[in-house]
């Protein structure tokens, strides 16, 4: 084999390897914000069948409320970060949504963030640097939306 060729070959196998390295680190990275996320899905968990507040689901729902599911499992948006590895919530609530996720800083720090993005007022965001505020946020907005 030439020397372009075997520059070329060693090129490939280094771009190979990279990509197997890159993959190796966000299917990582995925995994901890996903077990870092692991106590909203059991909160979740614990209270997904229960009954949502009538007037709640009139708000969200003015116009068919009453075909939509009237238990909590029925007000999620969207689950975050996918069905593999997910890392937050999406919530509808009344005038808009709420959402509560698992972030990572540039530097690999982990991060709770949760917000609520309403059709009136500007989005409103909060980070935490542990996961006891972002799941007392939680539990404060499904207390106003489930008939407890």
């Amino acid at each position: 084999m030439n020397d372009t060729l075997s520059r070329i070959k060693a090129e490939a196998q280094r771009r190979q390897a990279a990509a197997a390295r890159g993959k190796d680190s966000a299917q990582e990275l995925a995994q901890r914000r996903q077990a870092a996320a692991a106590p909203l899905f059991k909160a979740f968990a614990d209270v997904e069948g229960s009954f949502v507040r009538i007037d709640v689901l009139k708000e969200i729902w003015p116009d068919d409320y009453l075909r939509r599911p009237d238990r909590a499992r029925g007000l999620v948006a969207g689950v975050l970060g996918g069905e593999r590895y997910p890392c937050g919530l999406t919530l509808h609530i009344p005038g808009g949504q709420a959402s509560y996720a698992v972030e990572l800083t540039w530097d690999g720090k982990i991060l709770y963030v949760s917000s609520r993005q309403t059709r009136t007022a500007q989005p409103q965001s909060w980070q935490f640097d542990r996961p006891e505020p972002w799941l007392d946020a939680f539990y404060h907005t499904m207390a106003t939306l489930l008939e407890l």
